[in-house]
């Protein structure tokens, strides 16, 4: 009888330890870096929103990116990070994205012009028992990021007169 209260008390305090909700995560920006020809290193820039009174301190996290579906790569952080009660910090985090997996969905993203990606998080505080996690969605649209003329610096167009009028 022992070994079995034994049994259901450790499954107790394992199933609670599972992980509270953690911060919301939305992807901000994201910026590559350096490219091989089997990875490409990318910077995620995310915005933590903490809707609880009290203030969230984690001692390190991770992020498994998901672009269309595709597991594309984790971000890993050691950084102690605070996020304040009811607000918000961003933080970077670099991802090694697997360039094999998005060789065949590469042509399918940009002729779609954007795609859906998905952040589960996992956040770490003082103790194996202090685990939070955290589940985002969203879709981003390439269409955004195009320049226009109105948009940017870029100068007007100007109109190339014929060789026969310069001289």
């Amino acid at each position: 009888m022992k070994p079995f209260l034994a049994l259901v008390a450790a499954a107790g305090l394992w199933g609670g330890c599972g992980g509270a909700n953690g911060p919301a995560v939305s992807l901000v920006s994201v910026q590559f870096q350096d490219a091989t020809v089997l990875e490409t290193t990318a910077v995620f820039t995310l915005r933590l929103s903490n809707e609880s009174p009290s203030a969230m301190q984690f001692n390190g996290e991770t992020h498994r990116i998901y672009l269309n579906g595709l597991d594309v790569g984790t971000g890993l952080s050691d950084q102690t990070v605070t996020v304040p009660r009811l607000g918000t910090v961003t933080h970077a985090v670099t991802v090694h994205l697997s360039n094999l997996a998005l060789a065949t969905r590469l042509k399918a993203i940009i002729e779609s012009k954007g795609f859906d990606y998905r952040i589960r998080s996992t956040f770490y505080g003082q103790s194996w028992f202090n685990r939070m996690q955290s589940e985002s969605a969203g879709k981003l649209d390439l269409k955004d990021f195009t320049p226009s003329l109105e948009t940017t610096n870029a100068p007007a167009a100007v109109p190339r007169r014929p060789p026969s009028e310069l001289q």
